[in-house]
């Protein structure tokens, strides 16, 4: 198998733009011409199935292929440097590696005292060059201390956490997919990049909005594209503005559009932007406003794809999205159905997408108000408000689906849900199963395996003492309303936002069978400074929570007092 000059070129103009090179890539483009192959009938459909970073994987995989081939011939020793100038330096390394492995030989099998000899360290005290040995029953001390040291459990303390790195006021934030790097929204009509090192701040970028006449622009959504080569925000005009990483504007782009809403004889009002969702890969955005417009966006220039009309939503309802592939996404309806729509590419070349509705799933009583998908099984999840419904829906059968929070015999040892659900997360890291975590407003936490709806842990969260290490359980309030919650990346850890403005850290663990099933280890805790008249006048909330991508450190948007972020996590859990 060969890789010709024009396929490497259409990978590295891949790479380019993925990185955000765009000039580079432009120029790349108009001397090889090797986007053409996007246009070309024959190679369209295998080029849809690239994935964002196959330049990179497939050098990757061309290093380990050097390294088992220098394996094979005996040489242990392999660099960088060698995998690619491995002929011109394989004379170097013959004697390099050579004169390096007789070292390490030779001192691997050494007593301390011919190292100390061999270092120049040698001491003429006789005693220092003995071997020190213990007698039996010391050994038999330290080998029983060994293995009660391994047969005692990890026990959970309940940390008091400490803001990390303060910030302003915000009403959202959002962190960089890949780098220390996270923005906020303020409700001046400005958003703010922030680079992190070391746990400082070491650059900003001030994204502005423009102000408004008697409006307070108000920026209430920062979103990173899944490659964060783009950051998107969104203010009280239902302006959408594009930015790059480096805090440049790439574009300028409205929802609301003469065509769009039609007030009859009233006047035209804009809206605002209250979600948004990209795609897996990033290819397309998806934006809903408070008048439940759905708009499709183009990925990379932020130009509008279409808007979709009559979806018969009330002016109490509002709908909410879910990406079930690249192409497809889901949207629900006033009458508590949801609509699945299939982005159509255009029949002839220079046409415009087309997007059309290709099923129903039918099921819900109430009003729906999160929809997740499993990225591995392809379950989508979904629940609704009032009943507090949760259910699992099979890509194979649109009408058959699983009930989760339901105990109609009272015959299942778990808690229900029985106030709004804040959060419904699939558990990564189980590829062979579909683990379901949901958490409702009034604290109590469900984790269901969803292939055979089994609930594999119940708790109350808060009124279970039992959660929290004994110096922690007279400092914690009991009855917690819940308004934030979010899964660590890695899905060992959720973060909850409460009405006492508390961040808290849950261990999720569901696989130790010894452990009772409403035992959720509560490992942090952040607890804001509030005086007490503000605390009176509920003049200070907790806005956003959102995770790193390292499953390390959380941001946590405050209104009335200073924004934070908090190590989480000890680097011990994390590595």
């Amino acid at each position: 198998m060969s890789l010709t000059s024009r396929e490497l070129n259409y990978l590295i103009w891949r790479y380019l733009q993925e990185s955000g090179f765009e000039l580079t890539a432009y120029s790349l483009n108009e001397q090889s011409q090797c986007s053409e192959y996007e246009e070309n009938s024959t190679t369209k459909e295998i080029l849809s199935k690239i994935k964002p970073g196959c330049l990179v994987s497939l050098v990757q995989k061309g290093l380990l292929y050097t390294v088992a081939e220098s394996e094979a011939t005996g040489e242990s020793d392999f660099t960088l440097l060698a995998a690619l100038i491995q002929d011109d330096i394989e004379k170097y390394d013959e004697t390099s590696n050579s004169h390096s492995n007789n070292n390490s030989s030779k001192n691997r099998f050494m007593l301390k005292s011919e190292v100390a000899l061999t270092n120049g360290n040698k001491n003429t005290d006789d005693e220092n060059n003995d071997i020190e040995m213990t007698d039996a029953d010391a050994e038999t001390t330290n080998t029983q201390q060994l293995n009660e040291s391994k047969e005692q459990p990890d026990v959970c303390k309940t940390r008091q956490l400490e803001a990390q790195i303060t910030f302003p006021a915000s009403l959202t934030c959002d962190w960089h997919p890949t780098n220390e790097v996270f923005a906020y929204g303020k409700d001046d009509g400005n958003a703010v990049i922030n680079a992190i090192k070391d746990g400082k701040v070491i650059e900003t970028r001030t994204l502005s909005h423009p102000n408004l006449l008697n409006i307070k622009n108000q920026i209430n959504i920062v979103s990173w594209s899944p490659l964060g080569n783009l950051i998107i925000t969104a203010g009280a005009n239902s302006e959408i503005r594009a930015w790059s990483p480096d805090g440049k504007l790439k574009n300028i782009a409205n929802s609301t559009t003469e065509d769009s809403i039609d007030l009859g004889e009233t006047q035209k009002i804009k809206s605002i932007i209250t979600s948004l969702s990209w795609s897996p890969n990033g290819k397309f955005l998806l934006s809903i406003d408070s008048m439940n417009q759905v708009s499709i966006w183009d990925g990379i220039t932020i130009s509008l794809v279409k808007q979709i009309k009559n979806l018969e939503m009330s002016d109490d309802s509002i709908a909410c999205s879910c990406w079930v592939s690249e192409d497809k996404f889901a949207i629900t309806t006033n009458n508590n159905v949801i609509k699945i729509f299939s982005i159509i590419p255009p029949a002839q070349f220079g046409g415009q997408l087309d997007i059309q509705p290709i099923g129903l799933l039918n099921g819900h009583e109430q009003n729906i108000t999160i929809m997740k998908l499993n990225p591995t099984t392809k379950l989508l999840a979904s629940c609704s408000d009032f009943d507090y419904a949760i259910k699992v829906w099979s890509s194979s059968s649109s009408q058959e689906c699983l009930d989760l929070n339901t105990n109609p015999e009272k015959k299942l040892d778990f808690k229900l849900h029985a106030a709004p659900i804040m959060g419904l997360f699939w558990v990564p890291g189980n590829d062979d199963r579909s683990i379901l975590l949901c958490i409702s407003m009034e604290g109590i936490l469900n984790i269901w395996d969803a292939g055979n709806s089994t609930n594999l842990k119940s708790s109350e969260l808060f009124a279970n003492d039992a959660n929290f290490t004994e110096d922690m359980r007279d400092n914690v309030t009991k009855n917690v309303l819940i308004f934030n919650a979010v899964l660590s990346p890695n899905g060992k850890y959720l973060a909850l936002g409460d009405d006492f403005c508390r961040v808290s850290i849950w261990e999720i663990d569901f696989e130790n069978s010894e452990e009772a099933k409403d035992l959720v280890k509560c490992v942090a805790i952040y607890k804001p400074e509030i005086n007490l008249e503000d605390e009176q006048k509920n003049s200070v909330g907790i806005c956003d929570l959102k995770w790193d991508y390292k499953s390390k450190s959380v941001s946590a948007s405050y209104y009335g007092i200073d924004s934070v972020i908090v190590e989480a996590v000890d680097d011990s859990k994390t590595s």
